[in-house]
């Protein structure tokens, strides 16, 4: 068993590693002449001072060692410690069998994740990299929770189901009863990670047809009336590089609904365009593109012991 130092080291090389080694800490907000606002508080991070988040009086911060604490504890409950995992830097036998720990920060620091790397699998002709991505933020707009992230190797394009099962923490909970509750969360989400890639290993043995071709591209474009003879021509010209995206990816996978769906995700990871790409992928307007791909990739297959709950 690791002791409370070897843990605290652990801690601390996630941190380092991840550019997550600082503290946030609310403190009250006033006006330039110096009258205090009632419940209303900024959110400051400790390495430069930047505001990242207004709150009211209830919100509590779960600081980022917590997480990475949080993360570590319920990951070492929950994996197989027989899984043969891999590390990005040279810190295995400190972080243990159960997982990678790897993570970011997004939005200045307003929002952080985590992710714990799982092994590899092959689905249709390329290999897929899988992560459970722990997130939560700063600002107060999203509670700590546990969603599924994978990469297909082959082109590079990121899929993330963000927060699938949230766990709100009472401000009172001790951080063992917060372990619990992660725990209990992370579960939750390996089983979805499990139905989500039986569904993707579905979809890489389906042929498409012409409906499929359409129904993708509504699912894309859904706020346009693609039967409007004055479509945009910015959208036409998206339209025509969602083409080429899917071209390319059928030359990848093969003729395949997983195809289709990787097409959109080619577009989304590689074509859109956006100011924190990152962010978007997880959070924002390409996240909800490739969720909607995604959905329609379900209602392709029409398995109902494929559809998640």
């Amino acid at each position: 068993m690791k002791t409370q130092m070897e843990k605290n080291q652990i801690i601390f090389e996630v941190l380092e590693a991840t550019g997550l080694n600082w503290t946030a800490r609310k403190q009250p907000v006033q006006t330039t002449d110096g009258i205090l606002l009632p419940d209303v508080y900024g959110v400051m991070r400790s390495d430069n001072n930047a505001n990242i988040g207004i709150v009211g009086d209830r919100y509590e911060v779960l600081q980022n060692h917590e997480m990475v604490e949080l993360v570590y504890e319920s990951g070492k409950e929950v994996f197989d410690e027989s899984l043969d995992l891999k590390h990005p830097w040279n810190n295995s036998s400190t972080l243990g069998s159960f997982g990678n720990i790897g993570g970011g920060s997004l939005l200045d620091g307003r929002r952080v994740f985590l992710q714990l790397e799982l092994p590899e699998l092959h689905i249709g002709k390329s290999g897929i990299k899988r992560f459970i991505t722990a997130t939560n933020s700063h600002d107060g707009s999203l509670a700590l929770g546990f969603g599924t992230s994978n990469q297909v190797i082959c082109c590079q394009n990121t899929f993330n189901i963000a927060n699938k099962d949230v766990s709100k923490y009472r401000h009172t909970a001790s951080m063992q009863q917060r372990i619990d509750e992660a725990v209990k969360s992370l579960r939750k989400v390996l089983e979805f990670e499990d139905r989500q890639m039986e569904i993707f290993d579905k979809a890489s043995t389906r042929a498409f047809d012409r409906k499929h071709i359409e129904d993708i591209v509504k699912s894309v474009f859904s706020k346009v009336n693609l039967n409007d003879k004055d479509v945009p021509t910015r959208t036409k010209n998206n339209m025509i590089q969602l083409s080429s995206d899917i071209n390319t990816s059928i030359q990848e996978q093969g003729e395949t609904l997983w195809a289709l769906f990787n097409g959109v995700t080619r577009y989304t990871n590689h074509s859109t365009r956006a100011k924190e790409k990152d962010y978007s992928l997880m959070f924002g307007a390409d996240a909800q593109v490739n969720q909607k791909a995604f959905e329609t990739m379900l209602g392709w297959l029409n398995e109902s012991e494929l559809v998640l709950a």
